[in-house]
């Protein structure tokens, strides 16, 4: 018979119960999933609490500090390093997604030229073309 799985473990009656994966965590007992450690903490496999979620290192793509938790670079930005340095400006009018890991990722955006994955700037493009 199916018991329920214990805190730190998730699972069904059907597939029974398997420890909480690597970066995160379950601090009750039932079959909920388990929850994420927020990015850049990660957590030992079975981890039963939140506080099991220790602070490593933003990954690529993300700054921030030690206790303050990673935070995505915004549109616009990139970093390509892990760590907590700033994410790096992409050229004036260039636009990028979310939490973009290289300068490659930086583009003009309709209406506008210029070589954004280069480093450059964007500007206007002329009228009627």
């Amino acid at each position: 018979f199916f018991r329920v799985c214990p805190v730190g473990y998730t699972g069904d009656e059907l597939n029974g119960c398997t420890a909480c994966g690597v970066g995160s965590y379950k601090d009750a007992a039932g079959s909920a999933a388990c929850t994420t450690c927020s990015v850049g903490y990660y957590s030992a496999v079975g981890s039963t609490a939140l506080n099991a979620c220790i602070f490593v290192t933003c990954p690529l793509g993300y700054t921030g500090d030690q206790g303050k938790g990673c935070t995505a670079c915004p549109s616009g930005s990139h970093k390509n390093t892990t760590g907590a340095a700033a994410c790096t400006s992409c050229g004036v009018g260039a636009i990028s997604a979310l939490g973009s890991t290289a300068l490659i990722d930086c583009i003009c955006p309709a209406g506008y030229k210029g070589f954004a994955s280069g480093g450059g700037d964007c500007t206007a493009c002329d009228v009627g073309s």
